[in-house]
């Protein structure tokens, strides 16, 4: 387990596009003002309302121009949105204490690849899935 860093409700996602690139992890629990597991945003959840409705929706962008930079305005102006806009309120999550075991299932029952770490409610650390393999790595075969 490691300390998560953690972002509110109404951070702008542009700053926890930062966030996510300094501590290079996909993504971020969300927690209220008083420290209690609120959300969870990635990076996919910002990728996501980025891209037009309609664009999400076609096959081909073949349309589209290689140069066309007017189409920057919409990563823009989805990055002046607070994250409590495009965060899941679905949050994969195990109590402190529980195994590597534990977390291991809980991600694959759920698809994710990190498990927000909780004890009475509030954050208290994020197991990813590197850092289960780097257990894994860490254990004596003798």
């Amino acid at each position: 387990m490691r300390p998560a860093v953690s972002v509110t409700p109404e951070t702008p996602a542009r700053e926890v596009l930062k966030i996510l690139r300094d501590n290079n992890v996909p993504g971020v629990p969300v927690v209220d003002e008083d420290g209690r597991l609120a959300g969870f945003v990635t990076d996919g959840h910002l990728m996501d309302s980025a891209l037009p409705r309609y664009m999400k929706m076609m096959g081909n962008l073949s349309f589209v121009p290689d140069d066309a930079d007017e189409w920057v305005h919409y990563l823009t102006d989805a990055a002046d949105k607070p994250v409590r806009e495009v965060m899941t309120t679905k949050v994969s999550q195990v109590t402190l204490g529980r195994s590597e075991l534990a977390v291991a299932h809980k991600m694959v029952h759920d698809g994710v690849s990190s498990v927000v770490i909780t004890d009475g409610g509030n954050v208290v650390g994020i197991v990813n899935r590197l850092d289960l393999y780097a257990a894994i790595e860490g254990i004596d075969q003798d």
